[in-house]
């Protein structure tokens, strides 16, 4: 063979750590290779034989040129391959061994025994009892507390929140570690009471609040059952004495407190303001048409003023008075 694939093959075994050497990488090696006697020798007692050396291997070896360091080696690997093995089978018989036996299973663990939220000492610790206008945010949060009949406070534990006449954000939420949720409350467009109802597992806890009305933003004229707000028309006949109910209400329609009720026409010889009364709910303004025509009248309360059209027709046209 020549020498650089020799070459090679040393490597390549020299790389191969403890493989060990067939028969034919022998040969090669024999078969002009750089390595003297003794690193063969070396090798083989380093790497030892895949195959178990006959007599007629060693005289092929011989017959290539091993000489007696090569030799000794060879007859040294034959005679530890002959060595009873008698652990041998029991290390390659040890993992099905192993892997036929079911390994114990640990036992399941125990489920935790369950949590009950105790309805004596849950329940709402702040933030009931507030009062705002219709349509507001509360100014504190409504603060939920879940504890377990030793009073431990309970982490984790969902609590979901129903308002009437209000509105919550968030309407559910955990429990945190002190097993507490806080939620703001919204009240609702109706003054009144509003109510807000906690359910944590089977408890339920509830928490009152006052609704008030808000700031008074429209005055409403009535002649008869007719509103006249916003513009309105009305017809008032000579002679006669009709009156207008007025009313205030906050944005959301709700009545309000009506305060400093005054009452002004534009032409005082069509239409003349003969009496004006006031009381906390409502008040009236008294008209007396005298000549025909049209003219405005102004309605004044809480800082708000609001127009009426009042046509006069002639004595002689028949019809009724719109405000008997």
């Amino acid at each position: 063979m020549p020498a650089p694939v020799n070459f090679v093959l040393v490597a390549w075994l020299i790389t191969q750590g403890i493989a060990p050497l067939r028969k034919s990488d022998l040969v090669r090696l024999l078969s002009g290779s750089v390595m003297s006697q003794e690193e063969m020798a070396q090798l083989v007692r380093r790497n030892c034989l895949s195959f178990t050396p006959t007599e007629r291997d060693r005289a092929d070896f011989q017959r290539l040129g091993a000489e007696a360091p090569v030799l000794a080696a060879v007859d040294a690997c034959a005679r530890r391959a002959r060595r009873p093995a008698v652990m041998r089978p029991r290390v390659a018989a040890a993992p099905p061994v192993a892997q036929s036996t079911p390994l114990p299973q640990p036992p399941p663990p125990r489920a935790p025994p369950p949590v009950h939220v105790s309805p004596d000492r849950s329940g709402f610790v702040a933030g009931g009892g507030q009062s705002g206008p219709a349509g507001q945010r509360l100014p504190r949060a409504l603060v939920f507390e879940a504890r377990d009949s030793a009073g431990k406070p309970l982490a984790g534990q969902t609590v979901t929140f129903t308002g009437i006449n209000a509105r919550i954000e968030p309407p559910s939420l955990a429990t945190d570690v002190d097993g507490r949720v806080r939620v703001g409350v919204t009240l609702a467009e109706r003054s009144g009471s509003a109510i807000v109802l906690a359910v944590a597992g089977d408890v339920e806890k509830q928490a009152a609040f006052r609704v008030t009305v808000g700031a008074v933003s429209q005055l409403v004229v009535a002649c008869g059952a007719s509103e006249l707000s916003g513009g309105g028309r009305v017809v008032l006949r000579p002679d006669t004495v009709a009156e207008l109910r007025v009313t205030a209400r906050d944005a959301y329609g709700n009545g309000a407190r009506l305060s400093g009720l005054r009452a002004a026409t534009a032409d005082a010889r069509i239409l003349r303001v003969q009496r004006i009364a006031e009381d906390s709910v409502a008040g009236t303004v008294a008209l007396r048409p005298d000549q025909a025509g049209t003219t405005s009248l102004a309605v004044i309360a809480n800082g708000l003023r609001q127009y009426v059209t009042v046509t006069v027709p002639p004595r002689a046209a028949p019809g009724k008075t719109d405000c008997p």
